[in-house]
């Protein structure tokens, strides 16, 4: 199945409200619980940071982490703002409007480590997100992203919406559907990946429905 990006359905506003109140909280919690498994430092960049659920989680866990949360949705970052003020975090989450794959005004080798979503498949050129990502990060930092894989057919796409959007309404069933066809295949992500000088095994599928790149930058 070839991939096709991700249409625009629906006004920016109405697409993060729709975004903001679909189920993501396991999956953000497994996401966090993971990234700790590894060495986490103190300066952390979110890549499509969207409503900030992963930066708030990171700060919950992790009393020292200052997270810069980047999006480039203005109305994507009017929810995170009032979502991380009522976590009482707005002194540990500073939020930035950017497009994640078009960071020249911010310095290399700035973090400790950079983590990213479910951002790729939104990207029309996913190597210079991923790219971006590996240029913040300094010597010795971690690289921890996460996104959809796209599966060979649109029955192997259908079986997965129905079973974990299910329950959703028609609409965020559809964009669950888009972010499959938009999203990299195992085997495009490792290209991508080793075009960075990340080997293969540090690319691997997590889930039923993820690849993830967890890499030490040497």
């Amino acid at each position: 199945m070839k991939r096709i990006p991700e249409p625009q359905i629906m006004s920016p506003t109405e697409e993060a409200q729709q975004y903001h109140d679909m189920d993501h909280g396991e999956v953000n919690r497994n996401f966090v619980t993971e990234l700790a498994v590894g060495p986490v430092g103190e300066r952390i960049i979110d890549l499509g940071c969207g409503p900030a659920a992963i930066p708030i989680e990171i700060c919950r866990r992790f009393d020292s982490v200052r997270v810069m949360a980047l999006d480039q949705e203005v109305e994507m970052l009017e929810i995170a703002k009032r979502e991380i003020d009522l976590a009482g975090l707005l002194d540990r989450i500073e939020l930035h409007c950017v497009d994640a794959a078009k960071l020249s005004d911010f310095d290399d080798e700035i973090a400790d480590v950079v983590v990213s979503n479910s951002l790729i498949h939104h990207l029309d050129q996913p190597e210079l997100g991923v790219a971006t990502a590996v240029r913040l990060l300094r010597e010795g930092g971690r690289l921890f992203l996460r996104d959809l894989f796209r599966p060979a057919s649109m029955e192997e796409v259908e079986a997965l919406v129905g079973q974990y959007a299910g329950s959703e309404n028609e609409l965020a069933q559809q964009l669950f559907r888009q972010s499959f066809q938009a999203a990299l295949t195992l085997e495009e992500i490792r290209e991508i990946a080793r075009g960075l000088n990340i080997d293969a095994e540090h690319v691997q599928m997590s889930s039923d429905r993820h690849w993830t790149i967890d890499w030490i930058k040497q």
